[in-house]
């Protein structure tokens, strides 16, 4: 395993890293999950079966959150005795029922209530990495969700702070607020935060953890379970799909979607939201493999997606 530094941090993540929420609700696409329903998690056995798996093969970089259902508490479980050995992130939620941000008290006593539940069921005292879930620009602008985050870096809650977002205003804004970290989505269909973001956040030594590599199935054998809606998206993927066939040696989608992410140094770590050890193991195979030349890359950035809604995975209307 090939370890990369988080931005200006004295964390060093496993390049490729386990994101959790696919272990705690039904999430995705597939063939098990019939209409919206998403994909079931896997059994609480399987799961910490994985993660104990993962720690095996040199992944230390784990994320989760509070809105991941049983996420927090399957790792707590699984990290039983192995806290030491890796990193762990989770995430506030900021935002009531309706999507709402919380303002003022009702803010600070939210973030602290759900910081507090996060580390009771992880098993730990603190966290090496606290974010801002779905941070939004004008929660980020207010300034005082990143001043909580401070309070409880100060207290000893969280080594890093740092904030989850969307679209391209608000990481600049977090990068502005003096953020730790960024996990953002980017993948070979999303490339929007590749001409401005990216090169903002070297600059200020922010860390980068990209998420939606897949892009929640849609970069995988999975794309082809995509509802009829979004069948714009399922042919941006079979492109993707035959591109990958082309190269010598072939790969899959998945794996070509993986490297593509990997070839971006300024990307510490890309999380994959495996369910099972053979999935895990296709991206470790993949990550092993040797790097995209610059033609093979430029090929798939011209895959690139520019209809917003096809990449916002929250418009889809699916789990």
């Amino acid at each position: 395993m090939r370890y990369r530094q988080l931005g200006t941090t004295d964390l060093r993540l496993s390049e490729v890293s386990l994101g959790t929420v696919a272990l705690g609700i039904p999430y995705g696409v597939g063939a098990e999950a019939p209409g919206a329903d998403g994909v079931p998690p896997p059994a609480d056995r399987d799961a910490i079966a994985l993660v104990h798996h993962a720690i095996d093969r040199g992944l230390n970089f784990f994320d989760t959150a509070r809105a991941y259902g049983r996420s927090e508490k399957l790792l707590g479980k699984a990290l039983r005795g192995q806290r030491h050995k890796i990193l762990l992130a989770t995430k506030v939620s900021c935002q009531d029922d309706d999507g709402k941000d919380f303002r003022g008290r009702d803010l600070a006593d939210k973030m602290a209530a759900s910081l507090h539940t996060s580390l009771r069921l992880l098993g730990t005292e603190y966290v090496d990495l606290l974010l801002l879930h779905s941070a939004s620009t004008e929660l980020l602008d207010s300034g005082a969700a990143i001043a909580q985050l401070k309070r409880f870096q100060a207290d000893g809650k969280t080594r890093y702070i740092g904030a989850s977002t969307y679209g391209t205003v608000a990481p600049r804004i977090a990068i502005a607020q003096g953020v730790d970290a960024l996990q953002v989505a980017f993948n070979i269909l999303d490339q929007r935060l590749a001409a401005e973001v990216l090169p903002a956040a070297d600059a200020a030594g922010v860390g980068i953890i990209a998420r939606s590599v897949f892009l929640k199935g849609a970069l995988s054998s999975r794309a082809e379970y995509l509802p009829a809606r979004l069948s714009a998206l399922k042919r941006q993927s079979r492109a993707v799909e035959q591109a990958a066939a082309a190269l010598s040696p072939p790969l899959t989608r998945e794996a070509a979607a993986l490297k593509f992410v990997l070839a971006h140094e300024s990307i510490a770590t890309a999380l994959v939201g495996v369910r099972d050890i053979a999935e895990l193991e296709a991206s470790l195979a993949a990550a092993r493999a040797p790097g995209f030349c610059e033609a093979t890359l430029e090929r798939f950035r011209q895959l690139r997606c520019d209809e917003d809604e096809l990449l916002d995975p929250s418009t889809w209307g699916l789990p």
